[in-house]
């Protein structure tokens, strides 16, 4: 059994990689997490072009296999013109459905999530904030990510922001949704 099938994050949905697109993850040692997933297409010789989206929570997606949400923004990080898509979340807890992540933000949340956020925004030559609308609990997880991120000096940007001043989740965006400057909801 492989660290990602310890735990079972709900969905049925898994896309294969699309050609030529070397997949990787990191799993917590129980399965339960999931701080980052990497997808890289950089042609030999060529420097890498690297963009992080930092997304509400995981779900299914692996280094061998994607999620809907995962394929969507690996498809605007090639059109945008990058070679690496690098993937994190407010909150590390695998689960499909929202519902199903844990009350508790210490547990929805791990102690390894930030600093690999922040490994992979100082990689990165921006970040797209892209986790949709997380409850009110979790506030001080996404003050704590948005600490860290804006520390490294990264452009944030967005899709788009819901009323209440989240970013919008990628997944139901028209491809040709053009990226914006994303300012803090507070």
């Amino acid at each position: 059994m492989t660290v990602s099938e310890q735990h079972n994050p709900g969905g049925k949905v898994k896309l294969r990689l699309p050609d030529g697109v070397i997949g990787g993850a990191t799993f917590s040692e129980c399965g339960r997490y999931r701080q980052a997933l990497t997808r890289d297409w950089t042609a030999e010789g060529d420097v890498p072009r690297a963009v992080l989206f930092i997304g509400m929570n995981p779900s299914v997606a692996d280094a061998s296999v994607s999620d809907p949400t995962c394929h969507r923004e690996l498809m605007f990080s090639k059109d945008w013109g990058f070679t690496r898509y690098l993937k994190g979340n407010m909150l590390d807890w695998r689960a499909t459905s929202p519902k199903d992540i844990p009350p508790d933000p210490d547990l929805a949340c791990s102690a390894a999530n930030i600093p690999l956020l922040v490994d992979m925004a100082q990689e990165a030559e921006l970040v797209v904030m892209a986790y949709g609308k997380l409850h009110a609990r979790f506030n001080p997880i996404v003050r704590n990510v948005f600490s860290a991120i804006t520390a490294t000096g990264k452009p944030l940007q967005c899709l788009g922001v819901n009323k209440d001043g989240s970013a919008k989740h990628p997944l139901y965006l028209r491809k040709d949704t053009q990226l914006r400057e994303f300012e803090l909801p507070w």
